[in-house]
């Protein structure tokens, strides 16, 4: 895959080289690359295939939006890789640069976007999955296990903003879950408990969340948030490009 990989890049920057400018389109190589990525890992945090769960059950109308979510971010991520490429073509000067100077720069912008961030992101789709699993099953088991507790990994690691929510109990459909159901941000490691009683936590705690993770992704039935960076200024018919 790295030797695909590889190739895919070339093409893309000579292409763009080629072409002065990615033109507010998309590499669709590239663009499967990603979403190829992604999907694996909402499948793996899952724990489940759209093809091993029953057709139009919960766990299969969550799983298909979020696989058309990993679509759309894979547009907007690819979008904004296109469009960084693509200044790179001019330097200070308002000149444009010869190959070999663009080449370096472009090697140096899609590291960013295939090593340091790619991670990053794929982590993440693995616990958002994990989390919009789990709120599949709350809705489920809602009549029987109608609260529910915050539960941070508790060592020298828990962040700031998943401390103070530890050990917070209410009900499930409390407002609260709106904002702080996991994950709070990235490389979070907190989720949530079911439980069929609790004493509802009485001084409800804050925290400081990134405001693209200020929602109930499960609820939302999506692995990245809207608010991501990459979604803000993307056109309509990016946005609205459906998964194949």
């Amino acid at each position: 895959m790295a030797d695909d990989l590889s190739l895919i890049l070339e093409k893309m920057v000579a292409e763009i080289f080629r072409l002065q400018g990615a033109d507010g389109g998309l590499d669709e190589a590239m663009t499967q690359y990603f979403a190829d990525q992604f999907w694996e890992a909402t499948q793996a945090g899952y724990g489940q295939t759209l093809s091993s769960v029953a057709y139009d059950s919960p766990d299969y109308h969550m799983l298909k939006a979020l696989r058309e979510n990993v679509y759309q971010f894979s547009d907007a991520k690819n979008y904004a890789q296109l469009k960084e490429l693509t200044l790179a073509l001019i330097d200070d000067a308002g000149n444009i640069v010869d190959f070999a100077k663009f080449n370096e720069l472009a090697f140096k912008i899609n590291e960013k976007y295939l090593r340091n961030w790619l991670q990053i992101e794929y982590d993440t789709a693995i616990a958002s999955a994990q989390m919009a699993g789990k709120w599949v099953d709350i809705q489920k088991n809602i009549d029987t296990l109608p609260f529910l507790q915050y539960d941070a990994v508790i060592d020298s690691h828990t962040s700031l903003i998943c401390r103070p929510l530890h050990g917070t109990i209410l009900p499930a459909t409390h407002p609260f879950w709106n904002r702080f159901y996991p994950p709070n941000h990235f490389s979070c490691r907190s989720t949530v408990r079911q439980l069929a009683s609790g004493v509802a936590t009485k001084k409800i705690p804050s925290a400081d969340i990134p405001k693209m993770f200020q929602t109930n992704l499960g609820k939302q039935s999506l692995i990245f948030p809207d608010d991501h960076a990459y979604f803000i200024g993307l056109p309509d018919e990016i946005r609205n490009r459906k998964a194949p």
